[in-house]
């Protein structure tokens, strides 16, 4: 005879003293369990992945660069962020040269939403611009040559 009971979750035997247990019943205990475990298992929906580990283990990463005067410069970063503030060291933000023009020292890039200051996040890098001229009485300042640099990385 086979199993008088089961369990309530999974449906298993639940042997009685007087059950008499064969085989095809392991077998059909051990098929739901896989069928089940498998499932769970393949379930990223409920699963934290690698990934998402590392986000929320280090969140952030700051890195510093000295900037060399060339129009762009590539920094190249260990992973992949979703956004990052750029500024320059010992200055304001914002400041108006000899001619008016406002300087930017100060960004908000995103991967998707791009940046006040024509700066690009990509998928392991991030590109900063120089601005050799003024555009809309504003000039861009992520690379004067010796300027030290803070980039903040959010995943």
């Amino acid at each position: 005879m086979a199993s008088t009971s089961y369990t309530k979750n999974l449906g298993l035997c639940a042997w009685e003293s007087t059950d008499r247990p064969k085989r095809m019943d392991f077998v059909q205990d051990n098929n739901i369990i896989d069928t089940k475990l498998g499932e769970h298992i393949v379930d990223s929906g409920i699963h934290v992945t690698q990934d998402e580990k590392d986000a929320i283990a280090s969140p952030y990463k700051v890195v510093t660069y000295v900037g060399d005067g060339a129009a762009q410069k590539t920094i190249s970063l260990d992973k992949s962020y979703s956004y990052a503030i750029v500024f320059q060291k010992f200055y304001p933000p914002v400041e108006m040269d000899s001619n008016g023009n406002a300087v930017i020292r100060f960004a908000i890039v995103g991967r998707t939403f791009g940046s006040n200051a024509d700066i690009m996040l990509k998928s392991n890098s991030i590109v900063v611009v120089q601005g050799a001229s003024v555009t809309e009485g504003m000039k861009n300042n992520f690379n004067e040559d010796e300027g030290q640099y803070v980039i903040m990385l959010f995943r």
